[in-house]
């Protein structure tokens, strides 16, 4: 299944595996808590590659997709969290953590749906095997949609609530 993914198709697909949990750490765990910065200082290298890795993938006469585009808000999340995260380090302003919290979390549910986005639509897996290219699109918006909102929810009334109030 995997074993025809050029090099950089696997780098992009090891940093996202990686990726994956280093954010959830980050989400889960206080700040403080052992491991802490160490998983925050892994999952930026990580989403730089898994982000780089997907714009990389694009070659001229192939579909420029959606894919593309949402590595380009992925990156744009990813950088506003850290440049928050710099303010925040020099002035120790509560609204840059905040922003810093939220694009991060943002960062790591675009992730996760990107993920679910590829092993539905993928080939590779034969679940959209079939499709016509109306069905096709309808699924990934339907899908997506629905990861987004249920995921927007978790984030900010479970897991963000008490770091953010």
């Amino acid at each position: 299944m995997l074993d025809n993914l050029s090099p950089l198709l696997l780098a992009h697909l090891a940093a996202a595996c990686l990726a994956m949990p280093l954010g959830l750490y980050q989400l889960l765990a206080r700040q403080g808590t052992p491991g802490h910065a160490l998983a925050g200082r892994l999952y930026v290298p990580a989403m730089l590659v898994c982000n780089i890795g997907a714009l990389a993938s694009f070659r001229p006469g192939t579909p420029f997709l959606p894919f593309h585009i949402l590595a380009f808000v992925s990156l744009w999340s990813l950088g506003s969290g850290m440049w928050a995260l710099r303010k925040w380090l020099r002035s120790r302003d509560a609204g840059a953590l905040k922003t810093h919290k939220i694009q991060m979390a943002y960062s790591w549910l675009g992730l996760m749906m990107a993920g679910i986005s590829q092993v539905l639509t993928n080939h590779r897996f034969g679940i959209v095997d079939g499709f016509d290219p109306v069905s096709f699109w309808t699924m990934v918006v339907a899908v997506n949609a629905v990861l987004y909102a249920v995921g927007s929810w978790w984030l900010f009334k479970v897991l963000l609530r008490r770091q953010l109030a």
